[in-house]
């Protein structure tokens, strides 16, 4: 069978736009203005506590202006620490020029504005807007959106202006009539409805009819052009030069070398006690500053416990120096969030602020981290200065870092504060430098943040450009993150701005050409470091290994082909859903399902579905909600299309169903990093090839897309099923790895024949399915009433965890035979006490 020639069609172009609805757009109108929704005023906060006179000046911002040819040729530049700001704003350039195209992308046409029953503020209506709940478009409270309000006459033709109106129930003829183009305001999101309120002064409501158009966060921007203006500025300056560079640019010189093995003990507490060791390692070298002056990298794959080490290390940081103040930071405000529910356990609403943008909705907010939250007049806003320096940790987004830098709260303000403030007061004597005020920056999911958004975090607790105190240490940096899950969205593609700060990090030599770096490790064996290695660069890294999300067969896969093998499961009663009847093969609970039904676009350009895969996933978690095994709300069905994830939630809830399935999660992938599920469904929803291509222009569906594919992967618990068509998935280097797994257990469900790798060769097993099929011979010769050689099996009732072990052991036996004959019997690192907590 001939292979179809590609189309030549763009399928996600936008639906037909009449020209007569576009034509409104153009008409000349007279612009009326709303009122916008109070914010900050961050003039007359540092007026509270400072004036202007010891406050230091804004460093100069360069111009960011540039033609097309000259972005292309200073883009292709390698960049460094002499041309920083020019590297990120011409990345900046060609951001805005892909976020003003995604604006139009968004553009709604002929839509009814409603007016918001019960809202007491004037001038308040509803609109409607798709893709809200997906944040496919990026709004925010404060954000203008224009509206054209549209005409028409009686034959429902569109006019440029009305013919007549009504006053007094009477219809009166407009002549001369001004068209006017309203400047709404967002003052409300309600992203579950999919509904922006807005407020629409002066409207005339002649018509109810309107286009919209949104518009760009220009504030947001220009924040972002600020940050990487004053790094740039930092990079040149003396005392913060060395710092700043240490930190964007790290080198051997800024580490530490080690020349004796690590002590066994900690001389701290921990407040959490399930820490394993390489947590425990990764806290106490971060403690103990050994490492240098450079930023601690903590790499932690899915499940392994990222947030938990950063909440714990931060909590000890404060502890360790009682003039500690740290800035906590994500990408994101759930991230965020998340941070601040975890060290609300230990802190009060005085130790402790959750910093949040006036622009965020207060429903988005949990009700538990509310009490840290600072709250002026229905407005999250900046607590008074005094309060603001007893917050022992406070935690935002990266963007919202904004607010600390335009409030004159950064550590160069501050010390320059009071530095000037001192020597003015007693000018006969000799002003002792003050102390940092920011101590620390802890930045967690750092691989999704663009490295602007990171350097606004960055110039708060950058050092002065004057001396500080010779006793004191310099601020830390420490990133957690995994550069092999979804890294920073962006509008614009393949610019510097996809790559983040910790990614790049993580690629310099330091890290990466360290011997015990991750990527450096063979078979998955994390080896100890040994007398005979030393002396070594202090590794300014930790890399966590130990996940307690997921079933050894559901990381398997993701191990082999992300983390050098190095993922040792330790989640426990992860074979609760073995029963389920429909898995295959070794019974693991892992399964994939053939689906070879074509693929489908909507007609309005809302995306691709498939009628056959909906349906396949919905008598899927039906199975398993039947079987009794576990509820609704524990599943979860993933596809990376939105029209995909319509179809689902229409299938889910269909009052026809015999069991409610209205609680069972359905949503797209990106809105699942970070999360996980006993049970997860995922759809690849594409089966033809042909528009592969364009799939990958545009960063969407999970095919040569191995960020989103690891994403997929790892959000399962106790059961993984994948809804495909191995023809298309096989194009995928990672997918045909996963898909050879599953041929070589046995783990398919396929009504369409075996299917064949391509080269007709099968991939290796990895460290963790051999493991499993060693814990598999075991039971098979237990079954058959033999005993294993490496260790007799336990009673029947513990047999799954007795079985993994066994598996374990082998390899643990095979691995010390390795070890023996490559000399490895020399004095190793001492782990820690709490090196056997399971964590």
């Amino acid at each position: 069978m001939a292979k179809p020639k590609p189309s030549g069609l763009d399928v996600y172009a936008r639906p037909y736009i009449p020209q007569a609805l576009k034509s409104v757009n153009q008409l000349v109108a007279h612009s009326v203005h709303s009122q916008l929704v109070r914010w900050i005023d961050f003039g007359q906060y540092t007026h509270s506590f400072a004036g202007s006179r010891f406050l230091p000046a804004d460093a100069p911002q360069p111009s960011t202006h540039a033609d097309q040819s000259e972005l292309a040729d200073r883009l292709a530049k390698p960049l460094g620490p002499k041309r920083y700001y020019s590297h990120f704003s011409d990345a900046l350039v060609q951001e805005v020029q892909h976020l003003q195209h995604e604006c139009e992308e968004h553009a709604l046409y002929k839509v009814t504005l409603f007016q918001a029953p019960s809202d007491p503020r004037p001038a308040m209506f509803w609109l409607h807007v798709p893709g809200l709940r997906e944040m496919s478009l990026r709004v925010e409270i404060g954000d203008t959106v224009h509206l054209w309000q549209i005409h028409f006459g009686l034959r429902g033709e569109i006019l440029e202006a009305p013919l007549l109106t009504y006053r007094q129930d009477r219809p009166v003829l407009l002549s001369p009539y001004i068209n006017l183009q309203y400047h709404s305001v967002i003052w409300g999101i309600d992203r579950l409805k999919e509904r922006l309120t807005v407020r629409v002064d002066g409207l005339q409501p002649t018509s109810m009819v309107f286009n919209a158009s949104f518009t760009i966060q220009g504030a947001r921007l220009g924040a972002l052009y600020k940050a990487v203006a004053d790094v740039d500025h930092l990079l040149a300056t003396n005392q913060a030069s060395q710092w700043m560079t240490s930190m964007l640019f790290p080198d051997s010189n800024s580490g530490v070398m080690q020349t004796t093995l690590n002590k066994g003990t900690i001389a701290w507490e921990p407040h959490d006690s399930e820490l394993n060791y390489e947590q425990i390692r990764a806290i106490d070298n971060v403690l103990n500053r050994a490492y240098g002056t450079l930023p601690y990298m903590i790499s932690g794959p899915p499940g392994t416990g990222k947030t938990k080490t950063l909440v714990e290390l931060a909590m000890q940081l404060i502890s360790a120096v009682p003039e500690a103040h740290l800035l906590v930071c994500a990408p994101s405000d759930p991230a965020a969030d998340t941070i601040t529910s975890r060290l609300r356990q230990h802190m009060t609403p005085k130790q402790l602020l959750r910093l949040n943008s006036p622009s965020r909705s207060f429903p988005e907010v949990p009700m538990s981290i509310l009490p840290f939250c600072h709250v002026d007049d229905d407005m999250f806003s900046l607590p008074p200065f005094p309060q603001m320096m007893a917050y022992k940790i406070v935690v935002t987004s990266c963007r919202d870092a904004e607010i600390l830098v335009r409030a004159r709260l950064r550590n160069a303000d501050l010390f320059s504060l009071e530095f000037g403030l001192l020597s003015a007061m007693h000018p006969e004597k000799t002003t002792t430098y003050p102390s940092l005020h920011w101590t620390g920056l802890l930045m967690d999911e750092a691989a999704q943040a663009i490295e602007p958004e990171a350097c606004l975090g960055m110039t708060v607790v950058a050092p002065p450009e004057k001396c500080m105190a010779p006793q004191q240490a310099p601020p830390i940096f420490v990133m957690a993150g995994d550069q092999n899950q979804l890294g920073p969205r962006t509008a614009s593609k393949g610019t510097a701005l996809q790559t983040s700060l910790f990614e790049r990090l993580l690629s310099r030599s330091v890290y990466s050409e360290h011997p015990l770096a991750r990527s450096r490790l063979s078979g998955g064996v994390m080896r100890p470091l040994t007398q005979k290695m030393l002396p070594i660069l202090r590794p300014p890294f930790a890399n966590l290994i130990r996940n307690y999300r997921s079933h050894p067969a559901i990381l398997a896969t993701p191990s082999a082909l992300f983390y050098n093998d190095t993922l040792e499961p330790e989640a426990t009663n992860t074979d609760s859903l073995l029963s389920w009847q429909g898995w295959k093969g070794e019974r693991w609970p892992v399964l994939f399902a053939t689906n070879t039904s074509h693929d489908e676009t909507e007609q309005d350009g809302g995306g691709w579905y498939n009628n056959t895969e909906a349906r396949m996933a919905c008598e899927y978690a039906h199975s398993f909600l039947e079987a009794g095994l576990l509820e609704a709300r524990e599943i979860c069905i993933i596809s990376p299309f939105r029209a995909q994830v319509n179809l689902l939630r229409k299938n889910a809830r269909n009052k026809r169903n015999k069991i409610a399935m209205g609680e069972v999660s359905i949503g797209p992938l990106e809105a699942f990093q970070g999360l996980e599920s006993r049970l997860v469904i995922f759809c690849t929803t594409r089966t033809r090839d042909r528009f592969l291509e364009q799939d990958a222009a545009r960063g969407l569906g999970v095919i040569n897309e191995p960020r989103r594919y690891n994403v997929a992967m790892t959000r399962a618990k106790e059961g993984l099923v994948v809804i495909g068509n191995p023809a298309v998935l096989e194009k995928d280097p990672c997918w045909q790895a996963f898909l050879e797994f599953c041929q070589r257990n046995r783990l398919w469900e396929s009504g369409d024949g075996p299917w064949t790798p391509p080269g007709g060769e099968q991939g290796r097993a990895g460290r963790l399915e051999k493991q499993l099929l060693h814990a598999k011979g075991a039971a098979d010769r237990q079954a058959n009433g033999l005993r294993n050689g490496v260790r007799a099996l336990g009673q029947p009732d513990d047999d799954e965890h007795v079985l993994w072990q066994s598996g374990v052991d082998v390899e643990s036996a095979l691995r010390e035979v390795d070890d023996a004959e490559a000399g490895g019997d020399e004095e190793a690192e001492s782990a820690p006490e709490a090196e056997d907590d399971d964590g």
